[in-house]
């Protein structure tokens, strides 16, 4: 399974929510699901592009993105700063994920967009 992380700024349009899911997709030859901060504003706007795609949106608590902001590979002074993560698009991708994920893509940013993806350890090789 390959979930999507991703965020946005203020300026961030749906459409760019659409062809930043659309890109990462093409790019890791599909996506299984698209989460980010449940309250973040943008959210509504990344929830309409991920219907649009017919990919599962999952909205995740701060808490669950905290879980997992330890294992990001880079960092967002502004995350950081609003909300103590390293990166919403990575861990909201890692904890999407679920247990033992891992990132396919680190965060990128697309124009307002910052997206990465992360892949889900099979159950016969997950850490014990």
């Amino acid at each position: 399974m390959i979930a999507i992380g991703i965020g946005g700024n203020s300026l961030a349009t749906e459409r760019d929510f659409r062809d930043a899911i659309e890109s990462a997709r093409r790019e890791l030859g599909g996506g299984d699901a698209v989460a980010t901060l449940a309250t973040a504003s943008f959210a509504p706007r990344a929830e309409a592009a991920a219907k649009e795609a017919s990919v599962p949106f999952r909205p995740l608590m701060l808490i669950a993105l905290r879980e997992r902001s330890g294992d990001c590979v880079t960092r967002s002074e502004r995350s950081l700063s609003l909300y103590g993560i390293n990166s919403i698009a990575e861990a909201a991708a890692l904890f999407a994920a679920g247990p033992g994920s891992q990132l396919v893509m680190p965060r990128r940013i697309i124009g307002n967009i910052t997206v990465a993806a992360a892949r889900s350890v099979d159950i016969g090789k997950r850490p014990k």
